[in-house]
């Protein structure tokens, strides 16, 4: 590969001169760069937007985990590998760092890497046309504060619970190491197939995290508690595409079309590098 798309998130002095410094070294080696920064928008409910080239071979992240999740909805339906670089905390899903970035380079350029394939979700609100995507994961939260909602859970149509809780997460893999991992939930290795059924802090003694299989659909729907209330709850899909829901609307979540395609350098695996995180934490 020789062309490279470089982005980060709000603009950031110390971010840009390490960017600076990437363009510098893959044009002195033959390589073409160009570079984005990414504004969060004040309006989270808007589609994620990246103006990427045309002839782009491959994606740089230059922050966290999040600013990753942001280029690879941003990337959509042309799946462009990617690689992160981590600026940020823990950064399960960025490899490399400020120093290895540039032995990397030499790497990409003689096309010597790896392609992982990372399992996305799609979903839509009721009978929407539209499919939104996520990486990570798609996450319904109360709309009003720390009020209780229900939920009920149907799998493939038929019910598996009704939980009283303060939400839901639907993860892939992926996602395990990041909202869900945070609420208990468990880790499972990125080249399983399954999607991960988490509540958020349920009032029962007997709810638990469920793993399912990836070829099911999963139908979320938010119900009543209190009759004389109008209640309501939010959804948002890797922590964007944000949307309002009340009582009686459903989200439905399966696997999505899409993949994230994620670059390789390091032969380390799955629990080896879950292992390093946990002790760097």
């Amino acid at each position: 590969m020789k062309n490279f798309y470089i982005v980060t998130r709000n603009k950031d002095k110390n971010n840009m001169g390490l960017i600076a410094s990437i363009i510098e070294t893959i044009e002195e080696k033959g390589g073409h760069a160009s570079s984005y920064v990414y504004i969060d928008p004040e309006d989270d409910s808007k589609p994620v937007y990246l103006p990427i080239p045309e002839d782009t071979e491959c994606v740089i992240s230059i922050g966290g985990d999040g600013t990753l999740v942001r280029c690879a909805q941003g990337i959509g339906e042309r799946e462009i590998p990617l690689i992160g670089v981590n600026r940020g905390h823990l950064g399960y899903l960025c490899e490399l760092d400020d120093t290895s970035i540039f032995d990397a380079i030499d790497r990409l350029l003689q096309d010597d890497y790896e392609i992982e394939e990372r399992m996305m979700l799609s979903g839509k609100l009721n009978d929407d046309k539209e499919y939104l995507h996520a990486l990570n994961d798609v996450v319904i939260t109360a709309g009003d504060g720390l009020n209780i909602i229900n939920l009920t859970v149907y799998i493939n149509g038929q019910q598996l619970y009704s939980y009283n809780c303060d939400g839901m997460i639907l993860a892939t893999p992926t996602g395990s190491t990041a909202y869900n991992l945070s609420a208990n939930g468990p880790l499972v290795d990125p080249k399983t197939k399954v999607i991960l059924l988490n509540p958020l802090n349920p009032h029962t003694l007997n709810s638990r995290s469920v793993v399912i299989d990836a070829g099911d659909r999963l139908m979320v729907e938010l119900g009543a508690r209190h009759e004389d209330m109008a209640e309501h709850a939010t959804v948002a899909f890797d922590g964007a595409h944000r949307m309002k829901l009340k009582r009686g609307d459903h989200v439905t979540v399966r696997r999505s079309k899409r993949v994230t395609k994620l670059i390789r350098m390091s032969k380390m695996n799955f629990l080896e590098r879950i292992s390093t995180k946990l002790q760097e934490n």
